[in-house]
């Protein structure tokens, strides 16, 4: 359930006596804390420069520090960039944050020939990674922000959208009651009711509010910063417009996918003929199992896997279960680290899937959530993945009730799908890989 905090009168007078929107003052602290660490990289460099004098290290070593410094600067751009995503996922973020810019650095190093030191980029690195992270931790993941409301009855609303079976715990947040203008100054932003019906009191009263640089959030918006998960009783025709607005990612999206799975190829390759061995020697029949998925904008398509369960074409389908009787021992293993799904990369190849992104369901089963839950089809907007937010974010669905919260999840990706939502799944996918976490 919601825990649901009040500000102590000494945090209120002292958000009074500095004025301002609490948000500002907080994006304030950020960009000053991003300005306060190149002074680490200052130091750095007077370091470097007094053991070249010393003839400790190349005057390279000093240029590389330099240089880094622009990383440095991109990765925080990032991270306010990012900021959308749940708190909650502040170490990943971070780390994605400072990794891609300096893997960007590495390769203009390579591609124009320039002379660098390894050593130099590491500390860069490194500076900047801890820094970053500290100042995450600090001023966002471990900030505990304060919503004001005005509707009475917006907290319950709020409830019926973080309370789903199966999902991860939302991020902590405050609320409380904004009594005036000078109240609501001070609160992160004003949670509102989109379903209450509008009066030309209330539109002036909240008109008074953004004109005052009041940040304002529907109830369904705030649920989805604190979840990652979008409200299904709340989903209105805007849903399809920030849709819309990915239209041209989807072309990146697939020239990223073809790039990565031939570099992978050399990898999966053996790994998949080793895998296919072991269920052979095992149990009877082929290794490969195929089976009809329901694929981009509803069309149907021969999903491929390597086969973790005894041959049984008769099967219907159905939601595999815990300690499942009808998976093999290699199966157990295969499916706990996900190493059934190679072949799914030759499904990638061809246009079927994608890396990331909703997984593809049995069509039997899609026409029957289609039937009993409201906007199921949705999910088929993007192209299915071999790993989704729903998967890294709940882990299996075994039950009616678990999909329609995988779907809340599904949703959100297809709301706010990105390259820095594809890079922080594929940061999540690996841990699972690591873990089994969320296997059956």
């Amino acid at each position: 359930m919601m825990n649901i905090k009040t500000d102590s009168m000494r945090h209120r007078a002292l958000r009074s006596r500095t004025g301002g929107s609490e948000t500002v003052r907080r994006v304030s602290r950020m960009v000053g804390w991003a300005v306060l660490g190149l002074a680490l990289f200052a130091i750095s460099a007077v370091g470097a420069e007094m053991a070249h004098r010393a003839g400790i290290v190349t005057y390279v070593f000093t240029r590389t520090l330099l240089w880094s410094v622009v990383p440095y600067l991109v990765a925080f751009m990032l991270l306010h960039r990012s900021l959308h995503l749940p708190a909650m996922e502040g170490n990943s973020l971070a780390g994605l944050a400072a990794t891609l810019p300096f893997c960007g650095l590495l390769f203009a190093f390579a591609a124009f020939h320039i002379e660098y030191s390894r050593g130099a980029l590491l500390l860069s690195y490194l500076i900047t990674l801890a820094w970053i992270w500290a100042g995450y931790r600090r001023f966002v993941q471990n900030y505990v922000p304060l919503f004001g409301y005005t509707e009475p009855n917006t907290l319950a609303q709020l409830e019926s959208i973080l309370a789903m079976p199966g999902a991860a715990p939302p991020a902590r947040i405050r609320f409380e009651p904004v009594g005036s203008l000078e109240d609501a100054r001070h609160f992160d932003g004003l949670m509102v009711e989109r379903s209450v019906t509008g009066d030309p009191e209330r539109t002036r009263l909240l008109a008074h509010y953004k004109m005052s640089h009041v940040r304002m959030y529907s109830v369904e918006r705030v649920g989805e910063m604190l979840t990652g998960r979008v409200g299904l009783a709340h989903i209105d025709e805007n849903f399809l417009d920030d849709y819309a607005a990915h239209y041209l990612y989807g072309y990146l999206k697939r020239a990223v996918d073809i790039v990565a799975v031939l570099c992978l190829a050399p990898l999966a390759m053996p790994l998949g003929l080793a895998v296919a061995v072991a269920i052979r020697l095992e149990t009877p029949g082929g290794a490969m199992f195929r089976q009809e998925r329901v694929g981009l904008f509803g069309k149907t398509f021969v999903m491929l896997k390597f086969r973790s369960m005894g041959v049984d074409s008769s099967a219907p389908a159905m939601f595999a279960a815990r300690r499942d009787p009808r998976v093999t021992r290699v199966g157990r293993i295969i499916r706990k680290y996900r190493l059934d799904e190679i072949p799914q990369l030759w499904n990638v190849l061809l246009g079927h899937m994608s890396l990331i992104g909703p997984r593809p369901e049995q069509a039997p089963m899609v026409e029957q959530f289609s039937e009993t839950i409201p906007y199921y089809p949705y999910r088929h907007l993007v192209r299915p993945g071999l790993s989704g937010w729903a998967q890294v974010q709940q882990g299996y669905a075994g039950s009616h009730e678990e999909t329609v919260t995988k779907l809340s999840y599904d949703l959100y990706y297809v709301k706010h799908c990105s390259l820095a939502l594809d890079l922080l799944i594929a940061v999540k996918t690996l841990r699972t890989l690591a873990t089994g976490y969320g296997a059956r």
